[in-house]
Protein backbone atom coordinates (compact mmCIF):
# COMPACT_ATOMS: atom_id res chain seq x y z
CA UNK A 1 0.00 0.00 0.00
CA UNK A 2 1.29 3.46 -0.85
CA UNK A 3 0.53 6.90 0.57
CA UNK A 4 -1.01 8.67 -2.41
CA UNK A 5 -0.43 12.13 -0.95
CA UNK A 6 3.31 11.54 -0.50
CA UNK A 7 3.96 10.65 -4.14
CA UNK A 8 6.00 12.86 -6.41
CA UNK A 9 4.04 14.49 -9.20
CA UNK A 10 5.47 12.17 -11.92
CA UNK A 11 4.68 9.10 -9.80
CA UNK A 12 1.18 10.38 -9.06
CA UNK A 13 0.57 10.85 -12.78
CA UNK A 14 1.54 7.21 -13.35
CA UNK A 15 -0.80 6.03 -10.60
CA UNK A 16 -3.70 8.12 -11.93
CA UNK A 17 -3.20 6.82 -15.46
CA UNK A 18 -3.06 3.24 -14.12
CA UNK A 19 -6.25 3.64 -12.10
CA UNK A 20 -7.97 5.14 -15.13
CA UNK A 21 -6.88 2.26 -17.37
CA UNK A 22 -8.28 -0.24 -14.84
CA UNK A 23 -11.63 1.55 -14.73
CA UNK A 24 -11.41 2.85 -11.14
CA UNK A 25 -10.80 6.53 -11.88
CA UNK A 26 -12.21 9.11 -14.28
CA UNK A 27 -10.62 12.32 -13.00
CA UNK A 28 -7.67 14.39 -14.13
CA UNK A 29 -4.17 12.97 -14.49
CA UNK A 30 -2.16 16.06 -13.56
CA UNK A 31 -0.26 14.42 -10.71
CA UNK A 32 -2.07 16.31 -7.94
CA UNK A 33 -3.98 13.52 -6.20
CA UNK A 34 -7.07 14.53 -4.31
CA UNK A 35 -10.09 12.71 -2.83
CA UNK A 36 -11.10 11.19 -6.18
CA UNK A 37 -7.67 9.62 -6.64
CA UNK A 38 -7.60 8.35 -3.06
CA UNK A 39 -11.08 6.87 -3.41
CA UNK A 40 -10.12 5.18 -6.67
CA UNK A 41 -6.97 3.75 -5.10
CA UNK A 42 -8.95 2.45 -2.11
CA UNK A 43 -11.38 0.68 -4.44
CA UNK A 44 -8.46 -0.78 -6.37
CA UNK A 45 -6.99 -2.19 -3.14
CA UNK A 46 -10.35 -3.71 -2.22
CA UNK A 47 -10.44 -5.44 -5.60
CA UNK A 48 -7.25 -7.30 -4.66
CA UNK A 49 -8.65 -8.73 -1.46
CA UNK A 50 -10.27 -12.13 -1.11
CA UNK A 51 -13.52 -11.12 0.50
CA UNK A 52 -15.07 -13.90 2.51
CA UNK A 53 -18.83 -13.90 2.85
CA UNK A 54 -20.48 -15.94 5.61
CA UNK A 55 -19.90 -19.54 4.67
CA UNK A 56 -17.56 -20.84 2.02
CA UNK A 57 -20.01 -21.82 -0.71
CA UNK A 58 -19.59 -21.00 -4.37
CA UNK A 59 -22.64 -18.74 -4.11
CA UNK A 60 -20.98 -16.78 -1.29
CA UNK A 61 -17.79 -16.46 -3.32
CA UNK A 62 -19.76 -15.11 -6.28
CA UNK A 63 -21.34 -12.50 -4.01
CA UNK A 64 -17.87 -11.48 -2.87
CA UNK A 65 -16.52 -11.23 -6.42
CA UNK A 66 -19.28 -8.97 -7.68
CA UNK A 67 -19.55 -6.79 -4.55
CA UNK A 68 -15.90 -5.84 -4.97
CA UNK A 69 -16.79 -4.24 -8.31
CA UNK A 70 -19.00 -1.57 -6.72
CA UNK A 71 -17.80 1.82 -7.87
CA UNK A 72 -16.72 0.85 -11.38
CA UNK A 73 -17.93 3.48 -13.85
CA UNK A 74 -18.20 3.74 -17.63
CA UNK A 75 -15.57 5.78 -19.42
CA UNK A 76 -16.60 8.07 -21.01
CA UNK A 77 -19.83 8.63 -19.10
CA UNK A 78 -22.94 7.02 -20.64
CA UNK A 79 -20.91 5.18 -23.28
CA UNK A 80 -21.28 1.51 -22.25
CA UNK A 81 -17.48 1.46 -22.50
CA UNK A 82 -14.36 1.62 -20.34
CA UNK A 83 -11.55 -0.78 -19.54
CA UNK A 84 -13.43 -2.61 -16.81
CA UNK A 85 -16.77 -2.56 -18.64
CA UNK A 86 -15.15 -4.06 -21.72
CA UNK A 87 -13.69 -6.81 -19.54
CA UNK A 88 -17.23 -7.65 -18.40
CA UNK A 89 -18.46 -7.62 -22.00
CA UNK A 90 -15.69 -10.01 -23.05
CA UNK A 91 -17.28 -12.71 -20.87
CA UNK A 92 -20.19 -13.04 -23.35
CA UNK A 93 -20.52 -14.25 -26.93
CA UNK A 94 -21.26 -10.71 -28.15
CA UNK A 95 -18.16 -9.02 -29.62
CA UNK A 96 -17.12 -5.41 -29.29
CA UNK A 97 -18.37 -2.84 -26.81
CA UNK A 98 -20.82 0.03 -26.52
CA UNK A 99 -23.80 -2.16 -25.64
CA UNK A 100 -25.79 -2.62 -22.42
CA UNK A 101 -23.79 -4.79 -20.04
CA UNK A 102 -25.89 -5.81 -17.02
CA UNK A 103 -25.94 -9.45 -18.16
CA UNK A 104 -22.26 -9.31 -19.10
CA UNK A 105 -21.50 -8.26 -15.51
CA UNK A 106 -23.08 -11.47 -14.22
CA UNK A 107 -21.31 -13.59 -16.88
CA UNK A 108 -17.99 -12.03 -15.90
CA UNK A 109 -18.56 -12.79 -12.21
CA UNK A 110 -19.24 -16.44 -12.98
CA UNK A 111 -16.15 -16.55 -15.21
CA UNK A 112 -14.09 -15.21 -12.29
CA UNK A 113 -15.68 -17.80 -10.01
CA UNK A 114 -14.62 -20.51 -12.45
CA UNK A 115 -11.00 -19.50 -11.82
CA UNK A 116 -11.43 -20.45 -8.16
CA UNK A 117 -13.30 -23.74 -8.50
CA UNK A 118 -14.73 -26.19 -10.99
CA UNK A 119 -18.32 -25.24 -11.76
CA UNK A 120 -21.01 -27.93 -11.93
CA UNK A 121 -22.60 -26.23 -14.96
CA UNK A 122 -21.48 -24.60 -18.23
CA UNK A 123 -21.08 -20.91 -17.53
CA UNK A 124 -23.48 -18.47 -19.23
CA UNK A 125 -22.28 -16.47 -22.22
CA UNK A 126 -25.45 -14.53 -22.95
CA UNK A 127 -25.55 -10.75 -23.24
CA UNK A 128 -29.34 -10.66 -22.67
CA UNK A 129 -30.93 -10.29 -19.24
CA UNK A 130 -34.08 -12.29 -19.99
CA UNK A 131 -32.07 -14.83 -21.99
CA UNK A 132 -30.64 -16.03 -18.67
CA UNK A 133 -33.97 -17.80 -18.19
CA UNK A 134 -33.40 -19.80 -21.38
CA UNK A 135 -29.85 -20.60 -20.25
CA UNK A 136 -31.14 -21.87 -16.89
CA UNK A 137 -33.82 -24.06 -18.51
CA UNK A 138 -31.95 -25.40 -21.52
CA UNK A 139 -28.19 -25.21 -21.01
CA UNK A 140 -27.26 -25.08 -17.35
CA UNK A 141 -28.10 -28.57 -16.10
CA UNK A 142 -29.55 -29.97 -12.87
CA UNK A 143 -27.55 -27.90 -10.36
CA UNK A 144 -29.16 -24.70 -11.64
CA UNK A 145 -32.80 -23.97 -10.78
CA UNK A 146 -35.03 -21.31 -12.31
CA UNK A 147 -37.77 -19.95 -10.07
CA UNK A 148 -40.53 -18.49 -12.23
CA UNK A 149 -42.69 -17.23 -10.71
CA UNK A 150 -40.29 -16.21 -8.00
CA UNK A 151 -40.04 -17.82 -4.61
CA UNK A 152 -37.94 -16.72 -1.61
CA UNK A 153 -34.77 -15.06 -2.87
CA UNK A 154 -31.45 -16.02 -1.28
CA UNK A 155 -28.03 -14.40 -1.37
CA UNK A 156 -26.24 -15.62 -4.48
CA UNK A 157 -29.40 -15.86 -6.60
CA UNK A 158 -29.34 -14.19 -10.01
CA UNK A 159 -32.38 -11.91 -10.10
CA UNK A 160 -34.08 -11.02 -13.39
CA UNK A 161 -36.26 -7.92 -13.38
CA UNK A 162 -39.51 -7.16 -15.16
CA UNK A 163 -37.82 -4.24 -16.97
CA UNK A 164 -35.21 -6.31 -18.86
CA UNK A 165 -32.40 -5.99 -16.34
CA UNK A 166 -30.42 -8.40 -14.17
CA UNK A 167 -28.38 -8.43 -10.97
CA UNK A 168 -27.20 -10.64 -8.13
CA UNK A 169 -28.83 -10.86 -4.70
CA UNK A 170 -26.17 -10.23 -2.06
CA UNK A 171 -28.46 -10.79 0.92
CA UNK A 172 -31.55 -12.89 1.54
CA UNK A 173 -34.81 -11.05 0.83
CA UNK A 174 -36.49 -9.41 3.78
CA UNK A 175 -39.86 -7.68 4.08
CA UNK A 176 -40.44 -7.57 0.35
CA UNK A 177 -37.00 -6.12 -0.41
CA UNK A 178 -33.71 -7.60 -1.58
CA UNK A 179 -30.23 -6.05 -1.71
CA UNK A 180 -28.45 -6.58 -5.02
CA UNK A 181 -25.29 -5.70 -6.87
CA UNK A 182 -25.89 -4.69 -10.50
CA UNK A 183 -23.94 -3.54 -13.51
CA UNK A 184 -25.13 -0.90 -15.99
CA UNK A 185 -27.31 0.85 -13.43
CA UNK A 186 -27.34 4.13 -11.50
CA UNK A 187 -28.30 5.67 -8.18
CA UNK A 188 -31.86 5.94 -9.49
CA UNK A 189 -31.99 2.23 -10.35
CA UNK A 190 -31.94 2.65 -14.13
CA UNK A 191 -31.28 -0.33 -16.42
CA UNK A 192 -29.14 1.95 -18.59
CA UNK A 193 -26.95 3.51 -15.91
CA UNK A 194 -23.25 4.20 -15.92
CA UNK A 195 -21.71 1.84 -13.40
CA UNK A 196 -21.82 -0.89 -10.77
CA UNK A 197 -24.04 -0.05 -7.81
CA UNK A 198 -25.54 -1.74 -4.75
CA UNK A 199 -29.33 -1.47 -4.92
CA UNK A 200 -32.29 -2.13 -2.65
CA UNK A 201 -35.00 -3.59 -4.87
CA UNK A 202 -38.63 -4.44 -4.29
CA UNK A 203 -39.21 -8.13 -4.91
CA UNK A 204 -42.32 -7.16 -6.89
CA UNK A 205 -39.95 -5.92 -9.63
CA UNK A 206 -38.42 -9.39 -10.03
CA UNK A 207 -39.92 -11.69 -12.67
CA UNK A 208 -37.69 -14.70 -11.92
CA UNK A 209 -34.52 -15.73 -10.15
CA UNK A 210 -31.89 -18.38 -10.69
CA UNK A 211 -30.16 -20.45 -8.01
CA UNK A 212 -26.87 -21.75 -9.36
CA UNK A 213 -26.16 -24.43 -6.79
CA UNK A 214 -29.64 -25.79 -6.00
Amino acid sequence: MIDIKSLSQPDAVIVQHGLKALGFYDGTTNGNPGPLTQDAYSRYLKSLLVVEQPGNSLAAKLVGILKREEGVREQPVNSNRGARVQEYQSATWLPGSGWAWCAAFICWGIRELEKLADLPFPRPLTAGAWDFERWAKEDAGPTVKLFKPQQEIKAGDIVIFTFSHIGLAIEDEKNGMVKTVEGNTSTSGSREGGGVYIQDRKTSLIRSHIRLFA
